[in-house]
């Protein structure tokens, strides 16, 4: 038996699929929230956390006003569910929460669509906060074909505003400090301070070189293998080549820099006979990430791509490398076609092309 979870209300018996089914559907109030999460602790207690977790989904269907006394003993959910996924005792199954709720807020149908909808979000936000993405990865496929494009905070925080009938906003920000404060912190270097972005020429090839193994053999062993990684950093960053690039192919290599220090570097290049600017490269050291720094470099190149009277930004990333493809999808890139390129050796490029319409 698991201990009691503190965020479900106490039983006193083993509850059963009978204690919720006994509620029409004409019926589900705050008795069937209670039933529903009574229900999931008993499936908690007698170690069967995906169930549980799948009872706290359907307490989460109950539109309840923020008068209802049951909110002040038993809020919604969210903190339950942060304290099982942390809980997560081995050799039980809780199955793949995050890929759950992916399909479970993209699936979604009557009554109370949106609400349930973008309760389910929020439930994949605290997965994905919680869970290791190695581990309980997304649905990529499911993004491919559908071309979804995951929530930031920033959009779930203002539809459970917009939508919520009760304490969805609070009670799902407290869940996430909760779920935070049991997470150990994430190494922070300084704060960037000024982001610079400039061209440079083939003198400075040798730091893009030292930039590009630093990263990919730092980012990349979990998308492909390390002889994948250590091939291809011989062939892309051979430096009498890439200045051939440079002087044959019209390949423009920058710098990101901060405080005058490289801490990235873009390659890009006109497709011929198109107005096509394919972006080969954007790669940023990984203590970097999440600041904002690819989002601001992007917005560079796009300004870059205009100047040369290109209408369309390409670019290709690698089927398995999921925040860049949840960044370049927030950007506006769609999905144009799958590659999968033999680069030699034994190893193939796995890619999705990717395509951005610009502005002028």
């Amino acid at each position: 038996m698991n201990p009691s979870c503190p965020f479900l209300p106490p039983i006193d018996r083993p509850h059963t699929a009978a204690d919720v089914n006994r509620f029409p559907k004409s019926n589900r109030g705050p008795d069937f929230y209670l039933a529903c999460l009574s229900y999931a602790q008993s499936l908690w207690q007698h170690e069967l956390p995906a169930q549980a977790i799948l009872q706290c989904n359907r307490a989460l269907s109950v539109p309840l006003s923020a008068e209802e006394p049951i909110l002040r003993s038993w809020p919604l959910p969210y903190q339950a569910l942060a304290w099982i996924l942390l809980q997560r005792p081995e050799g039980q199954f809780i199955g793949n929460p995050r890929r759950h709720w992916q399909h479970l807020a993209t699936r979604m149908v009557e009554p109370h669509k949106d609400l349930r909808t973008w309760r389910a979000w929020a439930c994949w936000y605290l997965a994905k906060t919680l869970l290791p993405g190695s581990e309980f990865p997304g649905d990529p496929k499911q993004i491919r074909q559908e071309n979804i494009i995951e929530p930031t905070f920033e959009q779930v925080f203002d539809q459970l505003a917009r939508l919520s009938p009760a304490d969805d906003l609070a009670t799902w920000q407290h869940a996430l400090k909760y779920a935070q404060s049991h997470l150990p912190p994430p190494p922070i270097p300084d704060q960037p301070t000024h982001i610079t972005l400039r061209t440079i020429g083939p003198d400075e090839i040798p730091t893009v070189i030292d930039l590009a193994h630093r990263i990919w053999k730092t980012y990349y062993p979990t998308i492909i293998s390390h002889a994948q990684i250590d091939y291809m950093l011989t062939v892309w960053y051979e430096s009498s080549a890439m200045q051939r690039e440079m002087t044959g192919r019209g390949v423009t290599y920058a710098l990101i820099e901060t405080n005058d220090t490289p801490i990235g570097y873009i390659g890009f290049e006109p497709q011929p006979q198109s107005h096509v600017l394919f972006l080969s490269k954007l790669y940023v050291l990984p203590e970097y990430h999440g600041k904002g720094i690819g989002h601001f470099a992007l917005e560079w190149v796009k300004t870059q791509a205009r100047a040369r009277h290109c209408t369309v930004l390409r670019l290709r990333v690698n089927k398995h490398n999921a925040p860049a493809i949840r960044a370049y999808r927030r950007a506006g890139f769609q999905f144009i076609e799958d590659l999968c390129t033999d680069i030699g050796n034994n190893f193939v490029m796995d890619d999705h092309l990717l395509e951005l319409p610009l502005h002028h």
